[in-house]
C-alpha cells in the first residue's frame, strides 16, 4: 500500500511539475517575443547556416529580376538578412531570406505586405499570440527545413519489424530478470546496449529528416494555434491553414512520439527521450508517417509558405521599430517605363551614425570624390532603398518615390582564381549583365563603383564612356557610377547628371561630411594629403604644377 501512494504521489508531482513548467515556458517566451521586438538578433550565423537558408530561395528563383549573388554580395545583404531576421521559426527566416532577394513589381501584393505589416507593428499583443503559436516550430541549425522536408521522399522506405523485435527483446529480459535476476540483469544490460546502439545509428541515419518531420508536426500544431486565434485580419490565411491541415489528421496523432509540441527542457520531456532510445517508437511512427507524407507533399509546401510569409512579414514590422517612427517612411511605388528615383533623408540602415541625404533623378548619376568621402555608401543606400521599398515596402528615408526596379550592382568584385580569370574580364562580364539586363521591359537600377578599374587610364575612359552612355540611352535604366575619372563627368555631360562628395583638409586633418553635392568633384585634396603626411616640398610643387597644366591643356607634361 505504501508503494502505490508512492508512486501515486509521484505522478502527481510529475503532472504538477508539468502544468507548471508550461505556464513558466509560456510566461517566458511572451516576454521574450515583447523585448526582442524591434532589436538586433544576436544569433549566430555560420557558413553552414547562411548556405541552409538559400534552399528555400534557389527552389523558387524566378528567371529573371531577382537579386543576383554579385548584387547580394555587393551590397552586403547578408549582414542585412542578419539584422532583419526576428522570426521566430524555420520557415520564417528561409522566406524572408527570399523575400530579400525577389524585388515585388505587383502593387496588389505590396498593399497586402503593408496591410499585415502595418497590423502587426500596431497590434502587440495580436502579434505576440502569432508568434508564441509559429515559436513552437523551432529552427534548424545546420538544415534548411524546406531542403529536408522535400527531400524526404528519397529515404529508402524501410521495415519495421527490427524494431518491434527490439521491444519484445527488451520487455523479455526485463521479465527475465525479474524471474532469473542473475542472468537477466545481464540480458537486460545488453539488449539495452543494442537498442541504444542500433537507436542512435539509425537515428544518426534519419538526423536531417527525423528533425524535419518534427518541425512538421510542430507546423501543423502551430497552424492549429493560430486558426483558433479568430484575428479577423488574418482571416484568409487561417482559412488556408485549417482547410491544408485537414490532410494530416493522422500525421499529427501521437504526435508526442516523434517529438514535444511544444519542447520545454522539463522533466516529461526527458523521460519520452529516454522512451524512445529504448523502444524505437519515434522511428516506428516516422515510418507510418511516410505514406501521408507521400500523398500529401504539395500541401505541405503551402502550408510552409503560409507560416513563411506571416512570420517573416512580423519580422518587417520589428525592423520597422528597430528603425524607429520617423526613421523609416512607406513608399510610393510608381508603375510604367519612364524610370523615377526620388528620396529624402535616405540612410544606411546599417551603420551606426548614418549621414541622409536625398537624391532626386530620373537619369544616371556620375558621383566623384575621392576615396573615404562616402560615394561607396551612397551607392549602397540608394540601393538598399529600392530594395526595402520592393521586398518589405519599409525604406530608411523620410520620403521615397521611385519606379519599380530590377537591381543589379558591379562593386566589390575580385579575381576568378578558379575560373582563370583576371579582375578585368569578371569586371566586364558583371557589366555585359547589365548591358542585357537594360533590355528588360522592366526600369533598371544600376550601381557601379569605379568602373573599369582593372585596366590602363586611356582604355578605361574609353571604354568606360560608351558602357556608361550604352546603359544611360537604354531608356528605363538609371545608373549610378562611382569613378575618380574627372575626365568622364565632361564627356557623358549630356547622358547623366553630376554629384559629388568632398573632404576638408587642414594642416593635420582630413575631415568628411558625407553629405551629396551637385555637381563633379572640383577639389585637389590628393596632393594636400601628401603635405599633410610630411612629403617633401619641392615633390608637392611639382605635383601641382604638373596638375594645373594638365588641367589647362589636357596633356602630362
Amino acid at each position: 500500500m505504501e508503494y502505490l501512494v508512492l508512486v501515486i504521489v509521484v505522478i502527481i508531482f510529475l503532472i504538477g511539475k508539468g502544468i507548471y513548467d508550461k505556464k513558466k515556458y509560456k510566461h517566458r517566451i511572451r516576454r521574450m517575443l515583447s523585448e526582442e521586438f524591434g532589436t538586433v538578433s544576436d544569433e549566430e550565423y555560420s557558413a553552414e547556416k547562411l548556405k541552409s537558408l538559400q534552399c528555400y530561395y534557389r527552389a523558387v528563383k524566378r528567371e529573371a529580376y531577382d537579386i543576383d549573388d554579385i548584387t547580394w554580395n555587393d551590397l552586403e545583404l547578408d549582414e542585412l538578412f542578419m539584422v532583419m531576421n526576428r522570426t521566430v521559426s524555420a520557415m520564417g527566416e528561409e522566406y524572408l531570406y527570399a523575400m530579400l532577394r525577389q524585388p515585388q513589381f505587383d502593387e496588389t501584393e505590396m498593399k497586402e505586405r503593408e496591410r499585415l505589416i502595418s497590423f502587426f507593428l500596431k497590434q502587440e499583443k495580436t502579434r505576440i499570440d502569432v508568434q508564441e503559436a509559429l515559436y513552437q516550430i523551432g529552427k534548424q541549425r545546420k538544415y534548411s527545413v524546406y531542403e529536408s522536408m522535400n527531400y524526404i521522399k528519397n529515404i529508402k522506405r524501410e521495415s519495421n519489424l527490427s524494431h518491434f523485435l527490439a521491444i519484445v527483446l527488451l520487455l523479455g529480459s526485463l521479465v527475465f530478470a525479474v524471474l532469473k535476476p542473475a542472468i537477466g540483469v545481464i540480458a537486460a544490460v545488453v539488449v539495452v546496449s543494442y537498442n541504444l546502439t542500433s537507436y542512435m545509428k539509425r537515428r544518426g541515419e534519419l538526423d536531417a529528416y527525423l528533425s524535419s518531420v518534427i518541425h512538421l508536426i510542430r507546423l501543423l500544431y502551430a497552424t492549429e494555434d493560430v486558426t483558433k486565434l479568430s484575428i479577423p485580419e488574418l482571416s484568409s490565411y487561417t482559412a488556408r491553414m485549417k482547410a491544408l491541415n485537414r490532410h494530416f489528421t493522422s500525421f499529427k496523432r501521437n504526435f508526442w512520439i516523434i517529438g514535444s509540441k511544444k519542447p520545454t527542457g522539463s522533466m516529461m520531456d526527458m523521460i519520452v527521450s529516454y522512451l524512445r532510445m529504448l523502444f524505437h517508437i519515434d522511428l516506428i511512427k516516422f515510418n507510418g508517417m511516410l505514406k501521408i507524407y507521400d500523398k500529401h507533399v504539395n500541401e505541405l509546401n503551402e502550408l510552409y509558405e503560409v507560416v513563411g510569409y506571416l512570420d517573416a512579414l512580423c519580422a518587417a514590422a520589428s525592423f520597422r521599430a528597430l528603425l524607429g517612427e520617423g526613421d523609416y517612411c512607406v513608399p510610393e511605388l510608381l508603375s510604367g517605363n519612364e524610370p523615377i528615383y526620388e528620396a529624402e533623408g535616405l540612410y544606411h540602415p546599417l551603420l551606426e551614425s548614418p549621414v541622409p541625404n536625398s537624391i532626386r533623378t530620373s537619369r544616371s548619376v556620375l558621383l566623384t570624390g575621392s576615396n573615404a568621402s562616402g560615394k561607396s555608401t551612397f551607392l549602397k543606400s540608394v540601393a538598399m532603398g529600392a530594395l526595402l521599398a520592393q521586398t518589405i515596402h519599409t525604406v530608411p528615408a523620410k520620403m521615397y518615390r521611385a519606379s519599380c526596379f530590377q537591381i543589379l550592382s558591379s562593386m566589390a568584385l575580385r579575381d576568378n582564381m578558379q575560373g582563370n580569370e583576371s579582375y578585368f574580364i569578371v569586371e566586364i562580364k558583371s557589366l555585359k549583365r547589365m548591358f542585357e539586363a537594360a533590355k528588360a521591359p522592366v526600369c533598371t537600377l544600376c550601381f557601379v563603383d569605379e568602373v573599369l578599374r582593372g585596366t590602363n587610364t586611356v582604355e578605361r575612359i574609353a571604354a568606360s564612356r560608351e558602357v556608361l552612355s550604352g546603359i544611360a540611352k537604354s531608356g528605363r535604366t538609371i545608373c549610378f557610377a562611382a569613378t575618380h575619372d574627372i575626365e568622364l563627368t565632361y564627356l557623358l555631360d549630356q547622358d547623366c547628371d553630376n554629384y559629388h562628395f568632398e573632404e576638408t583638409v587642414t594642416d593635420d586633418m582630413v575631415e568628411f561630411d558625407y553629405l551629396l553635392h551637385e555637381g563633379r568633384a572640383t577639389s585637389r585634396n590628393a596632393i594636400k594629403l601628401l603635405r599633410m603626411l610630411g612629403y617633401p616640398a619641392e615633390v608637392i610643387e611639382r605635383a601641382e604644377a604638373s596638375a594645373e597644366h594638365f588641367l589647362q591643356t589636357g596633356e602630362w607634361k
